[in-house]
């Protein structure tokens, strides 16, 4: 057996690192807990919550209708612009507030007052201001978004550690590789974190924009359901959003995770 194989077989009986069966576990453990909650609930708790079992027939019901992927591909076209959007813009500005004082000076109040904003405060004023339409969703998603997406880029932008910096005057790198070699690397989490936020939160505010304004979307489907009191296909539109939300952490963040941060150590039990 080799050493390495044997270094790590002593580590994980000290429960330092988990082993590959855990890992697969988890996830699976995680959801059956979660069934297992939701079907109590639903069956001693809360007279009107469907159970897993229904709210699942029902979700099977709603995908084989006509315009179920139309409004699925409408709300996940938005979310995707929204989420592109706020994470450029909000990533751009981050990383001016945290390297230059007078842009740090002029937006941070505004960046509070994004980040106080309700958002659905925000989208009436830019239904009022814009009327309905593609673009009014738009503006009000990425005035909603983009400030928490600045707010953890600033951070990291500020928390960078002067010796890098210093290196690369020393090297005389020009402002393009000072970027790319070292800005952009050591803000690598912060920008993970900023994207990761950025779509998770555009997945709500774009629900809620459709369900308050659109005639088309997961939302307005949601909102649809809401009103005519069928809580098993509200669930069930919930469902389809949610599958997608989780589908893109498992198989594009936790992939990226995996290959830029390949260096860092496990976390212990």
């Amino acid at each position: 057996m080799r050493p390495s194989t044997v270094a790590a077989s002593h580590r994980r009986a000290a429960g330092e690192v988990p082993s590959r069966t855990s890992l697969r576990l988890a996830p699976v453990v995680g959801i059956a807990v979660g069934m297992a909650a939701w079907w109590l609930a639903a069956r001693f708790l809360f007279r009107f919550l469907p159970d897993p079992i229904t709210t699942l027939r029902t979700f099977g019901e709603q995908v084989v209708t006509e315009d179920f992927f139309e409004n699925l591909g409408v709300t996940a076209r938005r979310v995707l612009l929204g989420t592109v959007g706020a994470f450029v813009v909000g990533s751009a500005i981050g990383l001016a507030m945290g390297r230059i004082w007078t842009v740090e000076t002029a937006l941070h109040p505004w960046v509070f007052v994004g980040l106080a904003l309700p958002g659905p405060l925000v989208i009436l004023f830019a239904i009022l201001a814009m009327g309905l339409g593609e673009m009014t969703s738009l503006t009000a998603l990425w005035v909603v978004v983009t400030p928490f997406v600045v707010t953890l880029v600033y951070g990291g932008a500020k928390a960078l550690d002067p010796e890098l910096l210093e290196m690369s005057v020393t090297y005389r790198f020009s402002r393009r590789e000072r970027l790319r070699h070292v800005l952009v690397p050591a803000l690598m989490p912060s920008l993970m974190s900023g994207v990761r936020v950025a779509f998770a939160m555009s997945w709500k505010i774009v629900v809620l924009i459709e369900a308050l304004s659109s005639t088309v979307g997961v939302g307005e489907r949601i909102h649809f359901f809401f009103i005519f009191n069928q809580p098993a296909a509200v669930l069930a539109w919930t469902f389809s959003f949610t599958i997608i939300m989780v589908a893109v952490e498992l198989l594009v963040f936790q992939t990226l995770d995996r290959r830029l941060f390949a260096w860092r150590p496990r976390a212990r039990l």
